[in-house]
């Protein structure tokens, strides 16, 4: 079992309750739904392309996509239209490719993000309101805040306890935290083969 630990130069999180959480303004969280609304908006009417089994988590700006696609331009493709939102300064791309996960492989998933979500709430030290669970095929993504380095530390142990969980991936902050992000145009450029001038 790993646990990862990913930066905010490579990640952050999450966008439905973000007002009421430490370290976030109401703007930026207003950016962000809009962002998010935007992308599945043009996710939904993209042709050609096979994006529904795409998730999308914006938050402080910084775009999680995961799920599972059939083909890699279908992955390339929903990170570029996600780059082309002008809310969203990173994107982490965490798409799979390959088949549908079978129904007991989505149920394990959802058992797993249960007991996860179960174990945080039991906790007297984790403010389980400001964390939000993705399971995909038993790797966890924790994402949101975190008010102490402690606090995400004893969420990311409780979602390794839990049987079944193969990887944790950690993409939470915590206040005082900045992300430091390189320019959005040139790694959309590089992606999208799109002018990074443009």
């Amino acid at each position: 079992m790993r646990v990862i630990a990913v930066t905010l130069s490579t990640a952050i999180l999450l966008a439905g309750c973000a007002a009421l959480q430490p370290g976030r303004s109401v703007g930026r969280s207003i950016d962000d739904f809009n962002a998010s609304t935007q992308i599945k908006s043009t996710m939904l009417r993209a042709e050609g392309y096979a994006l529904n089994g795409v998730d999308l988590e914006v938050t402080e700006g910084v775009a999680l996509l995961s799920g599972r696609v059939p083909r890699p331009e279908d992955k390339v493709y929903a990170e570029c239209v996600t780059w082309a939102s002008p809310g969203v300064r990173d994107v982490v791309n965490e798409v799979v490719v390959g088949t549908s996960q079978g129904a007991g492989a989505v149920a394990r998933d959802a058992w797993i993000t249960q007991q996860i979500r179960a174990r945080l709430v039991s906790d007297a030290d984790v403010r389980a309101v400001n964390m939000n669970i993705e399971t995909q095929n038993g790797t966890v993504y924790l994402l949101g805040f975190a008010r102490s380095e402690g606090e995400r530390d004893r969420a990311s142990r409780h979602a390794s306890l839990v049987d079944g969980v193969e990887q944790v991936v950690v993409l939470m902050r915590v206040p005082g935290e900045a992300p430091e992000l390189g320019p959005r145009g040139a790694r959309r450029a590089e992606l999208c083969d799109l002018d990074p001038t443009g």
